[in-house]
């Protein structure tokens, strides 16, 4: 959510926290871009991505996606409710123009409506 949301701050954030609990560069990279090699995974990213930058308004074919890939109606809930979460405090990291105080790291330039 915080590409989408161009929260520099909680991209920063993201990124020296991932680095610090032992992702390399290609994974960090890959979640930033919602993309991972699992299938499943990919599933949920792909879902995620669509709840995000359609603000909820997904399609059948996509939840269907989903649930095809096993996530089961309670995970999918947890799924909008993680997206929920972030997009919070990506807004409140924007709106309350916190200073960044980790290794600053560049957004990879994708824009959206949902910010």
């Amino acid at each position: 959510a915080a590409e989408v949301t161009a929260c520099q701050y909680c991209v920063s954030a993201h990124t020296a926290l991932g680095a610090q609990s032992g992702l390399s560069e290609a994974e960090i990279v890959g979640a930033r871009q919602a993309s991972s090699a699992d299938a499943r995974a990919q599933a949920a990213l792909t879902f995620a991505q669509a709840v995000l930058t359609n603000r909820g308004e997904v399609t059948s074919a996509e939840l269907n996606a989903v649930r095809e890939a096993g996530f089961s109606e309670g995970e999918v809930v947890e799924i909008v409710a993680h997206i929920a979460l972030n997009v919070l405090t990506n807004y409140l990291g924007k709106v309350g123009q916190i200073d960044i105080d980790f290794p600053q790291v560049e957004l990879l330039g994708r824009a959206c409506a949902a910010s």
